[in-house]
C-alpha cells in the first residue's frame, strides 16, 4: 500500500535537466518557432491565429517579414490591435524578422498592412 504522506518516494527521482528541456530557438524548425509564437498569445488570440496562414518572406540582406494571411477583414482588424504583442512574440522566436504584415485576400488580390518593429504602419 502506498503511504500518501511519504515524500521520500524513489519513483520521483528526476534530474533538473529532465524537467526543463527547453530547446533553443536556434535549434528549432520554422514550424516549431511558429508554434512557440502562437503559444505566447491568450486563448482568444490563439483561436484567431488558428484560422490564419503564415509565411516568412526572406530578403537578400538577411532580414525578413512575417506575413499573416487572415481569413477575413474582421480578424485582420482584431489582430492589428495586438501589434505590440505580435512584435514581442516575433522577437522571441526569430532574430531576422524586421517587419510583419497582416494580410487579407479580397477579390483575388492580397491586401497587406506592413508594420515595423515599433508597430508603425509602413507606407506602401
Amino acid at each position: 500500500m502506498i503511504d500518501p504522506y511519504d515524500f521520500e518516494d524513489d519513483d520521483f527521482d528526476f534530474e533538473d535537466e529532465d524537467l526543463l528541456k527547453i530547446k533553443p530557438t536556434s535549434q528549432m524548425t520554422e514550424g516549431e518557432k511558429l508554434q512557440r509564437f502562437k503559444r505566447f498569445f491568450d486563448s482568444s488570440s490563439r483561436a484567431m491565429l488558428q484560422d490564419c496562414l503564415f509565411r516568412i518572406v526572406n530578403y537578400e540582406d538577411g532580414t525578413g517579414t512575417l506575413e499573416i494571411l487572415c481569413p477575413n477583414e474582421v480578424v485582420r482588424q482584431r489582430l492589428s490591435k495586438k501589434k505590440r504583442k505580435i512584435n514581442n512574440n516575433i522577437n522571441t522566436c526569430w532574430s531576422h524578422i524586421r517587419w510583419f504584415s497582416l494580410c487579407v485576400q479580397q477579390d483575388s488580390e492580397l491586401h497587406c498592412q506592413k508594420f515595423t518593429r515599433n508597430g508603425d504602419l509602413v507606407a506602401s
